[in-house]
């Protein structure tokens, strides 16, 4: 009798036959179009006593195969029976089987659904870290100069994920593994978090594969790109380079943490690499700067102005101020406020908000201390007060005169 073939579909452009009873198993991933025929990588195991194994994992067979060719597939087949000293088995029939049925699934892709039939997404779409909203299921992307600090927030937000349970691998295209370990323990000390890391050599849409196996095997959550500039196959400023970046991405079925460079082009501060395409596919980007004047070795004040969000307003400009002591790094959030270089760029409600801390002051004093004319400061507080929680009020001191206070019980 000929044995049960099990076809199993793992994922997008993966799949997988079990042959009942004889340890025997077929597995397809790196499928691709050239010239109009499918290929794909066929691994092959058989546990069979007296197979000529390639490793312990029972593979008898690992290469690419012509799955519209008739020619290959019979060609396989030979090869297989010969490997795995199984004449008796039909071995072109199970290679036939496995490729017609890959054939067809990729044929058919994924059937269409009715959306009002679709499980509703989890309502919390975000995790928060160091104060950033930290998108679960899409691309994000931290976009600045080299040197700001990037790759160190992004490991601290991994380990930071890590520690609540939630699985992250870092993908680096820069660096070696030596240095984020490093980095990793000044980060968290000696407990710390477990964050996978993989050294990556080829243009992402070519790791896929490996990332994905990774992503199956030890059940990632998250993802951190460093960098997507290296990760391209070609000029990251390009929109085909964006686009096929995204392509791989979205492969992964994980959310990720991409982090891009900037341009001297006009709009380099508002869009990765200066370029439409990176802002469009992102989900959200956040544009990070080093404060000019961190002269001390010791310190880092970085600025992160969100500059796109698909799933509502844009949030208020954040601060974070990095501490590099002996053999240890601490992050914090920081006011931009207090920040001679920093304030005068952030929304004037936020300059108030910093300035009225420590106690009200009268309107014109307020406005003279943040540059900001009396009238645009009075709007400010005249919308605040008709909002269902306003942020700013106006109190009668003991000498008659009205100044502009924040609402104590919002910042309580």
């Amino acid at each position: 009798m000929t044995p049960a073939h099990d076809f199993i579909v793992v994922g997008e452009g993966v799949y997988r036959c079990e042959v009942a009873d004889v340890g025997i198993v077929l597995h397809v991933d790196r499928l691709r179009r050239k010239s109009g025929e499918l290929w794909g990588e066929l691994t092959v195991t058989c546990s069979l006593a007296g197979a000529h194994r390639l490793n312990d994992e029972d593979v008898i067979s690992a290469a690419d195969l012509n799955f519209s060719s008739v020619r290959a597939r019979q060609d396989r087949a030979s090869l297989l029976s010969k490997r795995s000293r199984f004449p008796e088995h039909d071995w072109f029939g199970s290679v036939e089987y496995f490729c017609q049925r890959t054939i067809q699934a990729e044929r058919v892709g994924q059937p269409s659904v009715l959306l009002r039939d679709v499980r509703k997404p989890a309502p919390d779409l975000t995790w928060t870290v160091h104060g950033l909203p930290i998108v679960k299921r899409q691309p994000m992307i931290l976009f600045g100069d080299g040197g700001a600090g990037k790759s160190t927030l992004a490991l601290s937000i991994a380990g930071t994920l890590a520690q609540q349970g939630i699985p992250g691998l870092y993908c680096d295209w820069e660096t070696d593994e030596a240095e984020h370990r490093q980095k990793l323990e000044e980060l968290f000390g000696d407990t710390m978090p477990d964050v996978r890391y993989v050294r990556c050599a080829s243009p992402l849409i070519h790791e896929v594969d490996r990332l994905r196996r990774e992503i199956l095997v030890h059940g990632i959550e998250y993802i951190v790109v460093d960098s997507a500039g290296v990760a391209c196959s070609g000029a990251p400023e390009a929109a085909e380079s964006a686009n096929e970046f995204f392509r791989g991405l979205r492969q992964l079925h994980v959310g990720a943490l991409v982090l891009a460079h900037v341009t001297k082009s006009e709009g380099g501060e508002h869009r990765p690499f200066g370029s439409v395409f990176w802002g469009n596919n992102a989900r959200s980007t956040w544009f990070v700067k080093r404060s000019d004047a961190d002269g001390d070795a010791g310190q880092m004040t970085l600025a992160l102005w969100h500059r796109k969000s698909n799933s509502g307003p844009l949030l208020s400009p954040r601060g974070l101020r990095l501490r590099f002591g002996e053999d240890q790094i601490e992050i914090r959030p920081t006011d931009l406020t207090d920040s001679e270089q920093f304030a005068p760029t952030l929304p004037l409600w936020q300059r108030m908000k910093g300035q009225l801390s420590p106690g009200p002051m009268t309107l014109e004093a307020l406005a003279e201390e943040i540059g900001a004319k009396p009238d645009s400061v009075k709007k400010v507080v005249d919308r605040s007060q008709h909002r269902k929680d306003p942020m700013f009020t106006r109190v009668v001191g003991a000498d008659g005169q009205t100044r502009i206070s924040l609402v104590a019980r919002r910042f309580a």
